[in-house]
């Protein structure tokens, strides 16, 4: 049991132990505010820099601009160039160190947008008088009033950074002014709490002197009394030697009893075994009997279960009989060819439409090879397709070429079923063949016709683009504003029919085998990074995000990548007409490098999906019918990727954007 002088010299230990650990504590909270409040300034003095340095950027560019305005020299402009890059460098550095300040992140994007406003005056007047133009005065009032609005926002973001700033010093000055009491109280209270378990301990030891007087007097006593006790415990050993002796006559009676007990007991068990035998034969003759009757019953009700299985089949048998009329008559009506064979190739049934397109009776080829039907240049397929049928793969639209009777080669589209039995193996196939010989002479006029027209047209297109390029350089300083307009626009409008033209040659070749894909090794980066400044030449409602890691080389063909990429940027355009942002990403996984084109745009439905890569294909949605296009970018920009070995897909959601996929091998 604990003492109270342990008590107390315990407690004045724990208390004292306690106070320090309480003031270290404090004053590690007190180092963390301290921290906490000089990265505050640290960072408030970083964002009011970069304020500072944007309004200077801004000033700069604004100077420069009017020196040119005044005097017409273009060394004036050395400080207006690339002024708009480094603003809109510093203005992304701002949105980095403001991330946790909602109130800065949006002074930060108006100060971007204004930025943007604002180069876009200066520009303006810039090319003005570049052209020769006069300068007016509502020009000039325009470009002020956005000067005063971009000075008056850097101002509220510098004075929300001082409040930000006013609120750590505010903090600081707290700390400083509460803590150094707290500890010198808590320095009061730990003296004081020491002199109290002092005082405490010495008393205590002054008790436990006297206690021990007390206990050596109580020991000589306690040692008389022993005595008196040594003698009574002999007194009562005598008496338990008696008690002894007298225990065992008791134990010899209760064994001549016992002995007794077992002679009956085993009296009464030859009774009771004897009823037992008795009853036991009763019940055997009993469960004997019971089994008969379940015998019986079991039976009776086998007998009903056969009865209804009996007539369940023969009502199975009757319906196989009317399915099987049915499926001959249908094999037998279908123009197409519907062939069964075995897994060696053999014919074992031929129908009206196979006659009809191969020219051989059902006699001529039951019992024959399928490979009579086949060129000898294509009978390595047959192998091929059997062993897939074996493997219990079923094979869709295949399309091939065969041999009718005449010795004519057609085109026909195969679709091979494996044929199981009740088992699940493979027994037999049954192939559908159709005849699209006419089918593929048709695609092959269009694509000749698509080739040539696209040919014929591109040469006057070229013309035409020429002397458009020719009359905007000869007509751009005209003092009529709606003419370089007009030939602005037309140009836009050869450059998209250009660009139709290429497509639909690009896709007549592809379909004649004759798309070359030249690889060479290049930077992907650096042509994503082409192609996002050639599209924010013409395009102004988007906002695009492109951050490369690393420069990335490939070995693929630049100008058909290129083709991709500018397809995927312009359908991100095109289809997201709300939606102002789109981001683009080009990272390495897995030893391909993979590009992503992401829009916040109408999304494509999930029904579309699965044939937004064919060719010529259009979704007949409201929302996009007014969209121009053919359905052909998409497709030749799969078989682009494709002929790369790399992989292209999408993932859209209805309402909620688009992203596209491709890959390419590094």
């Amino acid at each position: 049991m604990m003492t109270r002088f342990d008590r107390n010299l315990r407690l004045g230990y724990g208390f004292s132990i306690a106070i320090l650990l309480v003031v270290s504590l404090v004053s590690y909270i007190t180092l963390l505010g301290l921290l906490h409040s000089n990265r505050a300034v640290v960072h408030s003095d970083q964002v009011i820099e970069k304020l500072e340095k944007v309004l200077s950027v801004m000033k700069d560019a604004e100077t420069g601009q009017r020196g040119f305005l005044l005097t017409g020299h273009a060394s004036y402009l050395e400080p207006y160039n690339g002024a708009y890059r480094e603003a809109l460098k510093l203005t992304d550095t701002l949105i980095n160190v403001t991330a946790d300040d909602d109130r800065q992140h949006a002074n930060v994007y108006g100060i971007r947008r204004l930025l943007g406003q604002r180069f876009d005056i200066l520009q303006r007047l810039v090319e003005k008088k570049q052209r020769g133009e006069q300068i007016a005065t509502a020009d000039l009032d325009t470009g002020k009033a956005a000067m005063d609005e971009l000075r008056r926002t850097i101002a509220r973001a510098e004075a929300d950074e001082h409040l930000v700033l006013n609120e750590g010093n505010a903090s600081l000055g707290r700390y400083t002014v509460l803590v150094p009491g707290f500890i010198i109280l808590a320095a009061l209270v730990g003296v004081g709490i020491g002199l109290y378990s002092y005082r405490n301990i010495t008393a205590d030891f002054r008790e436990k002197e006297r206690l021990r007087a007390d206990i050596e007097t109580r020991e000589q006593e306690t040692g008389a009394l022993n005595e008196e006790l040594t003698a009574a415990n002999e007194e009562i050993t005598a008496a338990n030697e008696e008690l002894t002796s007298i225990n065992e006559e008791l134990v010899k009676a209760r064994e001549e009893l016992a002995t007794t007990n077992e002679s009956l007991e085993r009296r009464v068990e030859e009774r009771t075994k004897a009823l037992q035998e008795s009853d036991e034969e009763t019940q055997a003759l009993n469960e004997e009997l019971s089994a008969t009757n379940e015998e019986l019953v079991a039976t009776n009700e086998e007998l009903a279960e056969n009865d209804r299985r009996l007539r369940e089949l023969i009502d199975e048998l009757r319906q196989a009989d009317e399915r099987s009329a049915k499926l001959v008559a249908i094999v037998e009506s279908s123009d197409d060819a519907i062939i069964g064979k075995n897994l060696e190739g053999i014919v074992t049934s031929w129908n009206r439409g196979a006659q009809q397109i191969f020219g051989y009776t059902e006699a001529e080829m039951t019992g024959q090879s399928i490979l009579k039907l086949i060129p000898e240049d294509l009978q390595h397929e047959e192998p091929i397709i059997l062993q897939q049928l074996r493997n219990g793969q079923k094979i869709d639209h295949y399309e091939t070429i065969r041999r009718t009777a005449e010795g004519k080669l057609i085109n026909v589209s195969l679709t091979i079923s494996p044929i199981h039995n009740k088992e699940g193996h493979v027994t037999g196939v049954s192939k559908i063949a159709r005849d699209i010989t006419e089918q593929k002479q048709n695609e092959e006029r269009k694509n000749d016709f698509i080739g040539m027209a696209s040919h014929e047209l591109k040469t006057p297109l070229t013309s035409l683009t020429a002397l458009v390029q020719v009359l905007q350089k000869k007509l751009q300083n005209s003092t009529d504003p709606f003419i370089p307009q007009a030939l602005g626009k037309v140009n836009l409008q050869t450059k998209k029919m250009s660009s139709l033209i290429t497509g639909f040659l690009n896709i007549s070749r592809l379909e004649s085998g004759r798309l070359e894909v030249v690889k060479q090794p290049f930077d992907l980066a650096e042509l994503i990074n082409e192609e996002l400044d050639e599209i924010k030449l013409t395009v102004n409602s988007h906002t695009f995000t492109f951050k490369p890691a690393t420069p990335i080389t490939v070995a693929a063909d630049r100008d058909k990548i290129s083709s991709v990429v500018s397809n995927l940027l312009s359908n991100a355009i095109k289809y997201s007409p709300r939606g102002k942002l789109v981001n683009v990403s080009c990272t390495l996984q897995a030893g391909e490098v993979q590009v992503s084109v992401t829009d916040e745009g109408m999304g494509i439905r999930a029904q579309d999906l699965p044939r937004i890569f064919d060719r010529y294909y259009r979704s007949d949605s409201e929302h996009i019918r007014h969209i121009s296009g053919f359905g052909v970018g998409l497709y030749l920009s799969a078989e682009i990727i494709r002929r790369h070995d790399g992989r292209i897909w999408v993932e859209s959601e209805k309402g909620k954007g688009s992203t596209f996929y491709f890959t390419l091998p590094v």
